[in-house]
């Protein structure tokens, strides 16, 4: 099954990055090193030429992360609109892939319409786990719901309420803006421990066989709740100027894998899933109709 996900993944990537990175471990760490760098040279050069601020500043000086607030918005968005289009780009080449040859190609729209609550019920409570009876499970379940809600919570937070989160304000420990953010961080890391944890003691079949495409989404999502995490603390602890070092390393591994990792990694099967789960419903209603039909003018 996983041979399996890996073909089709490389099948539906039109770039052809996903195909290298299934063959090639070195290939998905040369990638996600690149983009870091690149994140790296991009915060140096803004630094240098756009706040024309001094070397000296990053040795000495308790410098806060307010004089990056205004265009690091513009700069999320970006990175979050660059990802969202390498998937949705996918999607449309497993549409064509799937359903625009052969007889799927004449399928009414309405049927479309009809399963799109397929869909999105896949998505949001990703029962397929659940039809195994086994306690593991729906352990499993639980720990991965729990990740893919603090996934989805941290998307909402950054693309849409990125200038209430990001300042150098000090809200007091009750506020809303700090317990969702906590919530967020919690979920990442509980989820992302728990499948590293069960894959290192591989007491269960399903983790006994694993290789780094399997733990690099979990660790890179670890690493970006654990980095932002030192950066709330060190603002809050008043260290102005290592929060501002954290801030760096947290975007060197957070960019990365939303540019990498998510549109063209192991991580793309959120997508593919609900979506295969949805075609193969829009078939189903379909060759019903086709049957009804040819009862009727039988």
């Amino acid at each position: 099954m996983k041979t399996l996900r890996r073909y089709l993944t490389a099948q539906y990537d039109w770039t052809g990055l996903s195909r290298v990175i299934c063959r090639s471990p070195g290939w998905e760490i040369g990638a996600l090193s690149f983009v870091a760098a690149l994140v790296l040279a991009l915060i140096i050069l803004y630094h240098l030429y756009v706040e024309h601020l001094e070397m000296s500043v990053f040795r000495s000086m308790a410098m806060g992360l307010e004089h990056m607030f205004g265009r690091i918005t513009y700069f999320t968005v970006a990175v979050f609109l660059l990802s969202a289009f390498f998937i949705a780009s996918h999607a449309a080449r497993m549409f064509s892939v799937t359903m625009r040859r052969g007889p799927n190609a004449a399928i009414p729209l309405k049927f479309y319409l009809a399963e799109a609550k397929t869909m999105f019920l896949h998505m949001v409570t990703q029962k397929k786990i659940l039809e195994c009876p086994a306690t593991v499970h729906r352990r499993r379940w639980i720990m991965h719901w729990l990740l893919a809600f603090g996934c989805v919570l941290m998307f909402v937070i950054k693309f849409f309420f990125l200038r209430w989160f990001q300042t150098d304000k000090i809200y007091p420990v009750y506020n809303p803006q700090r317990w969702l953010g906590y919530m967020a961080a919690a979920f990442l890391v509980l989820g992302s421990l728990n499948i590293l944890i069960e894959r290192a003691r591989k007491h269960e079949p399903i983790y006994r066989q694993s290789e780094m495409r399997d733990v690099m989404l979990p660790v890179l999502l670890l690493l970006t709740a654990l980095s932002g995490m030192a950066v709330h603390v060190l603002r809050y602890v008043g260290l102005g100027l290592g929060a501002h070092y954290a801030y760096a390393v947290h975007l060197m591994i957070a960019v990365p894998m939303l540019l990498v990792e998510v549109p063209f990694g192991s991580s793309s099967h959120m997508l593919y899933r609900p979506l295969a789960l949805y075609f193969t419903a829009v078939k189903e209603r379909a060759l019903e109709a086709e049957m009804t039909l040819e009862e009727k003018t039988a």
